[in-house]
């Protein structure tokens, strides 16, 4: 879909730009959603190499997630552009995971995660599971959460205090609460945050 959308406003764009260094800097300096439609068809029709196209297509997609205007059908419009890239590098990912779940769309947080894991489990990281589990407690997606979980389990990541405090924010908002205070009570130091945290999940409990 984001591929036909661009290569109809392809036809409407005039001064074609196809150096990597030259898109990097009409990329960085669009502020419009349209104007990066005319950006990602100039990208498609590029002489960039692969690595290079990628890199684009990346930034093209946070470059959407970040437009104060971002929709939800401009949301999707990004998601459909990090598609294209067949092996999306970790830091594009969780900086892509991180933007979506800031916005009022939080749900398409989860949608990339799916296609991420129908890639490979291991393009995620300890700094992929913070956002992931952001938006999982801000609609209550418990069986998302328990998935999310079992994985940050099985990669050797339940130890991060950042992603400890995830998931009790996972569990309190899921009203889940003897859960999350058992993940509370294992916490060798809780900062204020994980208090809060806690805290905050017995008042709605």
């Amino acid at each position: 879909m984001a591929v036909e959308m661009a290569m109809t406003t392809m036809s409407h764009t005039h001064n074609r730009i196809t150096t990597h260094p030259q898109l990097l800097t009409t990329l960085s300096s669009s502020t419009t959603l349209s104007h990066l439609k005319q950006i990602h068809a100039q990208i498609l029709h590029s002489n960039t190499t692969p690595e290079n196209t990628n890199t684009l297509l990346s930034k093209l997609a946070l470059s959407i997630c970040t437009l104060s205007s971002s929709s939800s059908s401009s949301l999707h419009y990004a998601l459909s552009v990090f598609s294209q890239i067949p092996n999306p590098h970790t830091h594009f990912s969780n900086q892509l995971l991180r933007h979506l779940s800031r916005t009022s769309f939080p749900e398409n947080t989860i949608f990339l995660y799916h296609n991420l894991r129908a890639i490979d489990a291991f393009t995620l990281d300890r700094f992929s599971f913070p956002p992931l589990l952001k938006a999982v407690s801000k609609v209550s997606a418990f069986n998302h959460g328990l998935e999310i979980h079992g994985l940050a389990s099985k990669l050797g990541f339940v130890d991060d205090p950042f992603i400890q405090t995830g998931l009790i924010a996972m569990y309190a908002s899921c009203r889940r609460i003897m859960d999350a205070r058992l993940l509370f009570d294992k916490m060798s130091q809780p900062d204020a945050v994980a208090w809060n945290m806690i805290i905050d999940g017995y008042a709605i409990y």
